[in-house]
């Protein structure tokens, strides 16, 4: 075997196929026998709610691709749209199997922009701003779903309560480490310690990371000279927040069991906060044990959270695995040959 088919095996878009195959593999393994129960399930729901769940969905990627049109502001007309559409599935994908509070996804997203020749300092710009509107969506969310159910409930449940911690604490955490990685003097001490490493310097040089000393931009500066759209992208996440809710209350209403929104808007943050902790690939079991739990003392039937469960992650996580591994190597193919 030659050295270049070595190193075409062995860079790094192709260990990350890898990683992310070993990983999807695993996933269907410890998940294959309740896909019998989901068809069943998804016989039993009504189709108008069925397909409302459905949209709420694909809206989500929607959005997703509009938050990188606009954060990328002239330099989008470079990528199709359909392209950035592609990117958010895959996103959604890695953020999934690798669950690190959306950073996975981050990297992703750098590496793709700069193969389709966005300047290193804007993709970096577009990844920080993206990360911090998440982060400052869902915490503002959750917040105010907790307030609103805490003034219904005295004493509250300490589970709940526990959980809310840690969500704040995690994702104030995350919002921190985005603020020092955006430190251009962060990231010049990282790579002159990155540089004792051939293969990884080279690869650094590759997608000009190297450029991202030198624009001298901090979170802050990225925040003035993006303030508008920094906003914008604040209400896009929230509005994807709201069409997860929308997906959780349509499927519950197709199984005609009521529950109230902010109930339902309560339980499904909850259970995003523990499927963003790093606790397995794609927070398996963890987070099927969680939303179950937390829609049951929500008030839903244990049979209804069980629904629940199993379509919204259907939905949301085993059905785009197969299109994201596609649609990642497909993005992968065509950034080579332009």
């Amino acid at each position: 075997m030659t050295k270049q088919a070595r190193n075409s095996i062995f860079s790094p878009s192709r260990i990350v196929f890898y990683i992310l195959s070993v990983v999807v593999f695993y996933l269907a393994v410890h998940y294959i026998g309740k896909l019998k129960d989901i068809k069943t399930l998804l016989l039993e729901m009504s189709p108008v709610w069925l397909f409302l769940a459905a949209a709420a969905q694909v809206s989500t990627y929607v959005f997703n691709a509009l938050i990188l049109k606009v954060l990328l502001g002239k330099d989008a007309k470079e990528i199709p749209f359909l392209v950035l559409m592609k990117i958010s599935v895959v996103i959604l994908f890695v953020n999934q199997a690798l669950p690190t509070g959306g950073i996975s996804g981050n990297g992703y997203v750098f590496n793709q922009l700069v193969k389709r020749q966005i300047d290193a300092v804007r993709a970096f710009s577009v990844l920080v701003l993206e990360s911090v509107g998440y982060y400052i969506a869902f915490l503002g969310s959750i917040v105010f779903f907790f307030s609103w159910y805490a003034v219904e409930h005295t004493p509250m449940n300490r589970i709940i309560v526990y959980t809310i911690i840690v969500g704040v604490v995690f994702y104030c955490f995350l919002l921190l480490i985005m603020a020092v990685l955006s430190n251009w003097r962060i990231w010049r001490g990282i790579l002159r310690r990155l540089s004792r490493f051939p293969k990884i310097q080279r690869y650094i040089k590759k997608i000009n990371l190297p450029g991202l000393t030198k624009s001298k931009q901090g979170i802050w500066k990225m925040f003035l000279e993006n303030q508008k759209a920094t906003f914008k992208v604040i209400g896009i996440q929230c509005g994807i927040i709201l069409f997860d809710i929308l997906t959780v209350y349509a499927i519950l209403k197709g199984f005609h069991v009521s529950l109230p929104v902010h109930y339902i808007a309560l339980g499904l943050l909850l259970s995003l906060v523990v499927g963003a902790l790093p606790i397995s690939p794609g927070a398996l079991i963890a987070y099927e044990s969680a939303m179950t739990y937390y829609f049951t003392i929500l008030g839903a039937p244990v049979h209804a959270a069980l629904i629940v469960t199993l379509i919204f992650r259907f939905l949301t996580f085993w059905l785009p695995i197969p299109i994201g591994l596609f649609l990642y190597r497909n993005l992968q193919r065509k950034a080579r040959t332009q």
